[in-house]
């Protein structure tokens, strides 16, 4: 049976009081009636809803079980392992609640044709829901959540889309991974991470983000943009000749995901969840369609890749960049300078055609949510805004997890030059993003042990 996984925007009521007062669809009452009886089993049965969560994650100094703590982000894993981990949820839901039919909704938060998309759906919203005429409590609420709207940056999903292979290198990464760890994909940085700092609460750390329902539904749609990529002319998988080194390729496709039962687990082989109508997966989405002016932007912005048969190199920088690598410790607002001991390959005679900082070696026991990069090409020049990035799979780790962030800053190449840059240092400033509730908090901060700056010339 191939079950339709839909969108929520077909499921939701009106509104706050229609979602305290009516009815609600089938597929909503269902989730609600799953997430109870999960709820409703004690945290050592592999069906429970904590055992689901803590499947993904969970807080420090929680005992430990083999079968928890496994969420795999800044890997490349992210796709495929969310991908079973939501079918095996989805299957324990329909147990329980005796639906067998039944199929996990998608939040579409992205759609610019509904104007309350980037709302959390009313039905996640109210504390209380009408069953059988009777008020009772809504098992979907949670109330440390925000409820919205997602601002448009972080739900962005041209740029993500746009990348044409599913796995990079540095500073290339791919849509889904990179060929090292601790490095997010496109998807994943944005929207992945940037919803879950924004809707906060128990969203905001990998530890807890299975607790909050309006998880499973996040990850769907983040499932759905991987079809969805996927449809896309021109994409290559990490399988296809040129898409991967022999070692990545032979990874992926002995990757073995499993999850519940620790005596006897359900088992998910790459193939089955590559396969979305395969007996493990069956289902598929309402739609993977893309607004027209998306599909636009994303075929004009799409570069051809060449294919081949050996694969990329595993361990050497795409051709054409130039890294500088600087080790020290950088902490938040706080401002040091990447020293070139030359100037990039080809600055001198041609400015950079891209530049892209990374920030390695990120420890935190408690960052800010978001952090904005600001560069400076001189001590009397004006910082530069070059991009943010989301801490996400940061928040709630145990101190010696360390992640890396790549932000972009080849739009300020212009205003670097006109500066008189020539390359020889950058100035580089991590800031707490202004307007989060955490902005001004003293307590929280960020530590990095390298900053690298990846210059691209003609």
């Amino acid at each position: 049976m191939v079950r339709t996984r839909h969108d929520i925007a077909s499921l939701t009521l009106d509104g706050i009081a229609e979602a305290e007062t009516q009815e609600w669809h089938p597929v909503m009452d269902t989730y609600a009636r799953g997430v109870d009886l999960m709820r409703a089993l004690p945290a050592e049965d592999p069906d429970s809803w904590r055992w689901a969560a803590n499947t993904h994650g969970f807080p420090m100094g929680t005992p430990p079980r083999p079968a928890w703590g496994q969420c795999a982000h800044a890997s490349l894993f992210f796709l495929p392992w969310h991908r079973a981990y939501l079918a095996w949820f989805e299957g324990t839901i329909r147990k329980l609640a005796g639906d067998d039919t039944w199929g996990l909704p998608y939040w579409n938060y992205s759609d610019p044709d509904n104007p309350d998309a980037a709302f959390l759906p009313a039905e996640f919203r109210v504390p209380t829901r009408t069953v059988d005429g009777e008020a009772v409590p809504n098992p979907l609420f949670d109330p440390t959540r925000n409820e919205g709207p997602l601002p448009a940056e972080d739900i962005d999903i041209v740029a993500a889309l746009t990348e044409p292979r599913f796995v990079g290198g540095v500073p290339d990464v791919g849509f889904g991974g990179t060929d090292r760890d601790r490095r997010f994909g496109d998807v994943e940085s944005t929207p992945h991470n940037w919803v879950h700092v924004d809707i906060g609460g128990l969203m905001e750390s990998p530890a807890t983000a299975g607790q909050d329902p309006i998880f499973w539904l996040h990850h769907a749609n983040i499932d759905r943009l991987w079809e969805v990529w996927l449809s896309l002319r021109g994409s290559v998988r990490l399988t296809d000749p040129g898409g991967g080194s022999a070692f990545l390729v032979t990874q992926w496709q002995s990757a073995i995901f499993w999850f519940g039962s620790e005596q006897s687990p359900s088992t998910y082989m790459m193939d089955d969840v590559e396969d979305l109508s395969s007996v493990k997966m069956g289902y598929e989405y309402e739609s993977i369609d893309l607004p027209e002016a998306s599909s636009e932007a994303i075929a004009t912005a799409r570069e051809p890749v060449p294919v081949g048969g050996g694969g990329f190199p595993l361990d050497e920088a795409e051709p054409g960049w130039e890294p500088v690598a600087a080790s020290f410790n950088l902490e938040s607002n706080e401002e040091r300078d990447v020293t070139f001991h030359a100037a990039p390959r080809g600055l001198d005679e041609a400015p950079p055609t891209r530049l892209v900082l990374e920030f390695a070696g990120v420890r935190a026991v408690q960052p800010h949510s978001a952090y904005v990069v600001e560069v400076r090409s001189a001590p009397d020049q004006e910082p530069h805004r070059v991009g943010r990035f989301a801490t996400f799979g940061l928040a709630g780790t145990p101190p010696e997890e360390e992640r890396s962030y790549l932000v972009d800053a080849t739009e300020v190449v212009p205003e670097l030059l006109a500066e008189g840059w020539t390359g020889g240092q950058l100035s580089v400033k991590l800031v707490p993003e202004q307007g989060r509730p955490d902005s001004d908090d003293p307590e929280r901060a960020i530590h990095v042990q390298q900053v690298t700056v990846y210059a691209q010339t003609p």
